[in-house]
């Protein structure tokens, strides 16, 4: 068994019921990105935080909110050889690697999560997300730029690889405008 299997087995049950833009899928998308966007980082980020922060990534809340949970997490966390100031980290880490960033593994999961939203995969997502909610195609597209905008890659490769992809956002929100 790799290091990776043992996280991706607890948590995958725990996306069921999730949507189709956050579900286990979106998980392994994240995961298949980790090694690319490590590439160059110094010192190199912990396999195991960064395998533990791909596979809750979409749970923090969820662990925080539910007391069961997070004693289900935090043993199976102490069952894999972790200490608890380890733990602590990696439960922290859940909270701050969406917006803000601190250490090598948040920057990597925080850009392998945003890698999809400038790409088609991002914008299909979006109006997936806004046809659900009821909004226009206009609405929709008014959100999705906002979002854009927003992005900002924390690592050096997830950097490169930004404005080529922000570039083909933009010009099919352009194209979409026009035909709207």
């Amino acid at each position: 068994m790799d290091e990776l299997t043992p996280y991706r087995d607890f948590a995958r049950p725990l996306y069921d019921g999730k949507d189709i833009a956050h579900d286990f899928r979106h998980v392994e998308r994240i995961i298949s990105r980790l090694d690319s966007l490590s590439e160059g980082l110094i010192p190199p980020p912990s396999r195991h935080r960064l395998y533990f922060l791909a596979c809750f990534h979409g749970l923090g809340p969820r662990i925080d909110r539910d007391p069961e949970l997070r004693k289900k997490t935090i043993s199976f966390l102490r069952s894999l050889g972790w200490q608890d100031t380890d733990i602590q980290e990696a439960l922290s880490s859940l909270a701050t690697h969406l917006y803000h960033p601190r250490t090598a593994e948040e920057r990597v999961v925080h850009d392998a999560n945003y890698f999809e939203v400038p790409g088609a995969l991002g914008i299909a997502k979006a109006f997936t997300v806004g046809g659900t909610r009821g909004q226009s195609y206009e609405q929709t597209l008014e959100v999705f730029e906002r979002n854009l905008d927003r992005v900002l890659f924390r690592t050096p490769a997830g950097k490169r690889s930004s404005e080529k992809r922000k570039a083909y956002a933009k010009d099919f929100i352009r194209k979409l405008r026009e035909e709207l």
